[in-house]
């Protein structure tokens, strides 16, 4: 899981090497900023926005949804009643691979192609700058950054229980003789304070879709979204954030996995990593 920190974090694990990953198993990436919502967005298309950044992201999406239950920003007071139609712009890279979304209270960017903190953090800082260029925001009310790894032991060439592969203290099921080799499923939901926010960390035993194959396989996911929700500067101050909360996410992960589990991976360190 490739993951670098420029800030720091009180998250109180241990820290761990960074290393690159042969074998990937992050399946998604998610950057999502929320404002107070700017009419101009919801009441135009876009245009500027799409020429300043369409070079990269040339692929136009257009979604109008219904919010299934009204929302409430905390940091702003602002509601979505239920009925209210939102839209929703997407910009895709060509190959698909990164999406631009923006609505009239939030712009995010999200890949299924993570490789590196580095190239994130600078397609994602690109697109803000124009952002706040045109849409002048007055603060942001919500960062958030989330990443989603899905462990297939197929794809590692692994035959063992999961009891070695995820600690005790993450899935104590798998370490119980009497009911392990009964549990087919099950996910946990766990909010923590860290520094700089909070991490809502879900995970679990899931079912993982084969298309190819037209099977199914267990697979351990772990969905780390980290953020915060209070009154923030645009700018330089986004990235306290984000950047402390990529380093947590690497002590996270590390710590929910086992040796033999990093080891099967590949890990490679980062500065042997040059593609």
């Amino acid at each position: 899981m490739p993951f670098d920190w420029f800030g720091s974090s009180s998250m109180n694990l241990p820290d761990y090497e960074r290393v690159i990953y042969s074998i990937n198993p992050l399946i998604e990436v998610v950057c999502q900023l929320r404002f107070p919502i700017i009419l101009k967005i919801a009441n135009q298309d876009p245009a500027d926005f799409q020429d300043a950044i369409r070079e990269n992201y040339p692929i136009l999406g257009v979604v109008n949804q219904v919010p299934l239950l009204p929302t409430v920003d905390q940091a702003t007071q602002q509601s979505n009643a239920p009925g209210t139609y939102e839209t929703h712009y997407q910009f895709k890279s060509e190959d698909l691979k990164w999406q631009i979304s923006l609505n009239r209270a939030f712009v995010g960017l999200t890949t299924k192609e993570y490789r590196r903190y580095e190239e994130f953090r600078e397609r994602f800082k690109a697109i803000l700058e124009v952002f706040e260029i045109i849409y002048q925001p007055s603060f942001y009310s919500r960062v958030g950054l989330r990443y989603q790894d899905l462990i297939i032991r197929s794809n590692l060439d692994l035959d063992d229980d999961w009891s070695d592969l995820i600690p005790a203290y993450i899935a104590p099921e798998f370490h119980r003789p009497e009911i392990s080799s009964l549990v087919t499923a099950f996910t946990k939901t766990t909010l923590m304070n860290i520094d700089n926010g909070q991490v809502n960390f879900r995970h679990g035993l899931v079912e993982a879709r084969d298309v190819d194959k037209n099977s199914n396989e267990s697979a351990y996911l772990m969905d780390a979204d980290f953020f915060v929700e209070e009154k923030i500067g645009k700018g330089e101050y986004v990235w306290q954030f984000l950047d402390s909360y990529n380093h947590s996410a690497r002590k996270l992960f590390r710590w929910s996995i086992t040796e033999k589990l990093h080891l099967a991976m590949g890990p490679q360190p980062i500065y042997h990593y040059t593609t």
